[in-house]
């Protein structure tokens, strides 16, 4: 493909990987701690109606998920961090959360890896969301690296300051009478990035899904988009494009209590934002089974 957001979003390196081991606490129902291994995106920059789609920018944003030596931690390498939550009322929910700067180990993507050193300094992230109705939440967050990273121009040397910042709107639209749970949902995000260090400046996107389509309760229809714009450091490294946009459709269909048919369709506008490759339509399927 070529593509700098990767249509399939369990792709990754083989390896057995431990990805969730934590304890939590609660305080009388208004903030609780969670620490141990925990993936960062089950915390912060949820998108929940995006869950559908294949494509990896429908689960933590580009901006973010591009970060860092060997990315944040989030699948498939998850490292070792901790989470606090404060609920001050008013619906909102403030949550900071603390994580290794390089989870896992670069030169051995397969491998189950845990260390606080020095020079890798730590993630720190934080988010506050607005349940504006049971169902619908708006969210602003940010993160930022202690360390220090190679700039993509190397006459920069190294610079701190790695950062970003992202916002989210997402929930049910229109609820079906036809039945619980149905009906639809949609969600926007955008997210900006540290250009010097990252070469996805900034990225928007957003969709919906129709849970309950055809009077099937359990199938989930959708429809979504993702657009990132490369910095201009990265422009200038690379000789490449401006942008790169992807459009994703997609039908849950559910055989049975257990098993889940998933057709895909996606075309990929520019891929790496590179204007010498063509355009790229991906057909595809997954399936889903449980037990």
């Amino acid at each position: 493909m070529g593509d700098a957001q990767t249509v399939s979003n369990i792709d990754a390196p083989a390896g057995l990987r431990l990805s969730n081991a934590w304890v939590a606490r609660e305080f009388n129902g208004r903030g609780g701690i969670k620490a141990g291994v925990i993936d960062l995106n089950t915390e912060f920059d949820v998108q929940a109606t995006g869950a559908l789609f294949l494509n990896s920018s429908f689960g933590i944003g580009p901006d973010f998920a591009q970060s860092g030596g060997n990315g944040p931690s989030i699948f498939p390498t998850t490292g070792l961090g901790m989470v606090g939550w404060w609920m001050p009322g008013g619906h909102w929910q403030i949550k900071a959360g603390l994580f290794e700067g390089t989870p896992g180990d670069p030169a051995y993507p397969g491998r189950t890896s845990f260390s606080f050193k020095d020079d890798e300094g730590a993630l720190l992230v934080a988010e506050a969301r607005n349940q504006l109705t049971p169902n619908f939440s708006v969210g602003v967050g940010a993160w930022r690296y202690t360390s220090s990273f190679d700039a993509i121009d190397p006459m920069r040397g190294r610079l701190s300051g790695n950062s970003g910042f992202y916002a989210i709107a997402d929930g049910l639209l229109y609820a079906d009478p036809a039945g619980e749970n149905t009906g639809l949902s949609g969600w926007l995000r955008a997210g900006l990035a540290d250009a010097r260090i990252n070469p996805i400046a900034n990225s928007i996107g957003g969709g919906f899904v129709y849970t309950g389509p055809f009077g099937r309760m359990a199938d989930q229809a959708g429809i979504a988009f993702t657009r990132v714009q490369f910095g201009q450091p990265a422009r200038l490294a690379a000789g490449g494009g401006l942008a790169e946009t992807t459009f994703e459709a997609s039908y849950s269909f559910n055989i049975n209590d257990r098993l889940t048919l998933q057709p895909d369709l996606q075309y990929v506008i520019s891929p790496s934002g590179e204007p010498t490759v063509g355009h790229a339509l991906v057909v595809g399927s997954r399936i889903i089974a449980t037990w």
